[in-house]
């Protein structure tokens, strides 16, 4: 598992490159002060109390977070804007209204790709035997969906967008993907529910999975799966 759990830390770490995107990344061990192959604590705050509750689920408005998108200074913020198909060459796969920080989405996605390859790069050189092509697709389509979240209008407040958590199931199925451990990646998806980038197992959350259309999630169906075939490979 030492090998595993250094690879979720450094994609931990790797994500903090959304920048303003992923909000706040206090809490997590990058691992830089510890030897690898030694398990670690990761901060994970529970987020059963407060979001698993019965009770509206707290969404985020886009133009409440911090962007760079307006004319004066106190007036930007982000904006829910429309990506359209080919727009982008690295995140082919976001072609729908995102919740974007930045002016432009085109500069953005250079900087993703370019951050993405050079991370890449570096755990085909530590980590060979975990770093597939099933992982670091996974993690590319991850990458691109955390950095660009998707938006749709509020139904209960016309003109008001909001920001789109991913799927608790799709989570942890990425992290899957690179790591092959449920309680790890568990792990990683709790903080990143407190964080708000990712909704809780709660049926009414409409929430992205994958490059997907928003749905409700379907966790529990999915959870006894990855269940299944984690317990198969014991």
């Amino acid at each position: 598992m030492g090998r595993r759990y250094v690879l979720l830390l450094c994609i931990l770490t790797s994500l903090q490159t959304v920048g303003a995107q992923l909000g706040d990344t206090t809490g997590v061990d990058d691992g830089t002060n510890n030897q690898a192959g030694t398990k670690k604590s990761v901060e994970v705050n529970s987020y059963f109390t407060e979001f698993t509750r019965v009770g509206p689920y707290p969404y985020q408005v886009c133009a409440d977070l911090p962007g760079e998108i307006g004319e004066t200074d106190a007036t930007k913020s982000a904006r829910c804007i429309p990506v359209e198909p080919g727009e982008l060459e690295f995140c082919s796969t976001v072609a729908y209204d995102t919740c974007s920080r930045v002016i432009s989405p085109i500069l953005y996605d250079e900087q993703i790709a370019k951050s993405h390859d050079e991370r890449i790069a570096r755990w085909e050189l530590e980590f060979p035997a975990l770093v597939t092509t099933e992982c670091t697709e996974a993690f590319k389509l991850y990458f691109c969906l955390l950095a660009f979240p998707r938006c749709e209008e509020d139904t209960d407040n016309l003109g008001r967008f909001l920001e789109l958590p991913l799927c608790f199931d799709y989570c942890v199925n990425a992290h899957m993907a690179c790591i092959g451990d449920q309680l790890l990646s568990q792990a990683a998806c709790d903080k990143a529910v407190v964080l708000g980038r990712v909704a809780p197992p709660r049926a009414d959350v409409t929430c992205v999975s994958g490059a997907r259309s928003p749905g409700a999630s379907m966790v529990y169906a999915l959870a006894l799966a990855l269940l299944s075939w984690f317990a198969s490979e014991r």
